[in-house]
């Protein structure tokens, strides 16, 4: 079996506690071959953990019912927060018990899939998860104050550079990071261009360049250097001459 289109699921998370299931899913996964890794978990907060701690996970199988204070839909919840591009793809031996509340909640709900799981049913839903990264906008994963955050490229306005720290200005906030800006452009794909020897840019951001300024879609001002400034228009016509 495989995955059509050429589509690659990088790594899924599996979250059950019935061990059997577990046990016989991780194996079925593992056969697929455009899966690369696969990370079982049996329980929420182990999960979860992973989550906090960075790992990225495109798609959850992940049970619904479970014996704890939380259920899977609590934590779907809170990976909407903490891992907003994992797609979640529900798995219940309970038939459609829960269908009206998994449809009414906040959620990146990808599938949902009843147990014994069907192979082709499956199939069809790992598709549909590959076929959704293939057209989103590239994930960067940020460590702020000690908890790692992550955002799509295109929320990411503009970067800074203050000191020993980097502040992240995207669509919704202000993110700090102590990082150097070096190590901050250099985890950032094309795209985003260093007009300041304090700032990094989003290119697709710019609505117009105008000396000492660049003016972005959003209102912003971000500095251009004079040094810099042939080489960040000359990036600028480059950058949008590909987009078109």
């Amino acid at each position: 079996m495989s995955i059509k289109n050429g589509g690659v699921v990088v790594q899924i998370a599996l979250c059950d506690d019935n061990l059997n299931f577990l046990v016989q899913m991780e194996k079925h996964l593992h056969t697929l071959s455009q899966i690369k890794s696969v990370s079982a978990f049996s329980t929420l907060e182990s999960f979860l953990l992973s989550v906090e701690e960075g790992a990225q996970y495109d798609a959850v199988l992940l049970d619904i019912h479970w014996n704890q204070t939380q259920n899977g839909m609590d934590v779907a919840k809170q990976l909407l927060r903490l891992s907003p591009r994992t797609q979640i793809i529900y798995v219940t031996g309970y038939g459609d018990r829960f269908a009206q509340q998994i449809f009414l909640q906040e959620s990146n709900l990808s599938g949902y899939l009843i147990k014994p799981v069907d192979p082709t049913l499956l199939l069809s839903n790992l598709e549909k998860v590959a076929k959704t990264n293939a057209t989103a906008p590239p994930m960067v994963t940020i460590l702020s104050q000690g908890k790692p955050i992550t955002l799509s490229v295109d929320e990411i306005l503009y970067t800074e550079s203050q000191g020993h720290t980097v502040l992240i200005h995207t669509t919704e906030e202000v993110i700090s990071a102590y990082r150097r800006l070096d190590d901050i452009e250099r985890l950032l794909p094309n795209g985003f261009f260093r007009c300041h020897k304090s700032y990094l840019v989003n290119l697709r951001q710019i609505r117009r360049i105008q000396q000492p300024d660049l003016l972005l879609k959003s209102g912003h001002k971000v500095p251009v250097s004079r040094a810099r400034y042939a080489e960040t228009k000359a990036a600028y016509l480059k950058f949008i001459g590909q987009s078109f």
